[in-house]
């Protein structure tokens, strides 16, 4: 039997289903912590042939969104002079987004090129940061838990928001769930709430949960982060307090890539 890669409890079939229309693989499902885990995905070389898929149309529109949402979040939380990073930050568009806005924000990507964020990559060796984001990576990862506790160590980030879409329950058909994307062959893990309770839990975090966006914390945080989410006076303090401290550092980041 297959051991589950979050758990370690073991897996029992789910379905069968093709990879790049082409290739036949077997679906695996964790009873307990309710993991789906694509096995022996062989064609990810092939897969990745193209960071970014032809027919991911939406996104702009969810790096806009995304900005727009974690603006306010991470202002209440960190104020004005925080750094994060966004790691498997694809074209930096999230990160250009990000300093436009005011923050102290770099960029991190094994597999894509830098194009709107460049010269703000990020320093494993020299810097840490207050947060560290991960928008649509998880369902990408062989071994998510080693994904995080790597970020985790190398960063020293007290938040780690990231995105994904889960499932509920039984595990749709390979026909019915749009979020699977077997055609590009790139989706190979797919999460329940509770698999993502169980690796906070596994890795001594705190875990919230906002729409399909996400966040691990250290326990000391999580008051605060409530509170944010659940008080529309809050947020309207936030709201009026950001545009009166954050500055935006497009003209500052010209200067300064030109500058080097």
């Amino acid at each position: 039997m297959n051991k589950c890669v979050i758990c370690g409890n073991e897996t029992e079939h789910a379905f069968t289903a093709k990879a790049l229309r082409k290739y036949s693989f077997e679906a695996l499902s964790c009873g307990v912590c309710g993991f789906l885990q694509i096995r022996n995905p062989h064609w990810l070389d092939e897969a990745y042939g193209e960071a970014i898929v032809d027919d991911d149309t939406g996104l702009v529109a969810r790096n806009i969104a995304l900005s727009e949402q974690l603006t306010p979040l991470l202002f209440h939380l960190f104020g004005p002079d925080g750094t994060y990073v966004d790691l498997a930050g694809g074209t930096g568009l999230f990160v250009r987004l990000m300093r436009d806005a005011g923050f102290d924000y770099y960029w991190s990507d094994a597999y894509c090129k830098n194009i709107h964020a460049r010269g703000f990559e990020f320093d494993f060796t020299g810097k840490s940061c207050q947060a560290a984001t991960a928008f649509e990576v998880f369902e990408h990862l062989q071994d998510p838990v080693g994904f995080l506790k790597n970020a985790l160590e190398k960063t020293k980030c007290q938040a780690f928001i990231f995105s994904t879409v889960c499932f509920e329950g039984t595990c749709p058909a390979p026909d019915d769930w749009w979020y699977y994307a077997f055609h590009s062959g790139q989706h190979i893990s797919f999460f329940q709430i509770k698999t993502l309770k169980y690796i906070a839990s596994k890795l001594n975090l705190d875990f919230v949960a906002n729409g399909c966006l996400y966040i691990f914390c250290d326990p000391s945080l999580k008051p605060k982060i409530d509170k944010f989410l659940h008080s529309r006076l809050i947020r309207k303090l936030v709201y009026y307090r950001l545009r009166k401290q954050l500055k935006s550092k497009t003209w500052s980041d010209c200067l300064l890539v030109l500058k080097d």
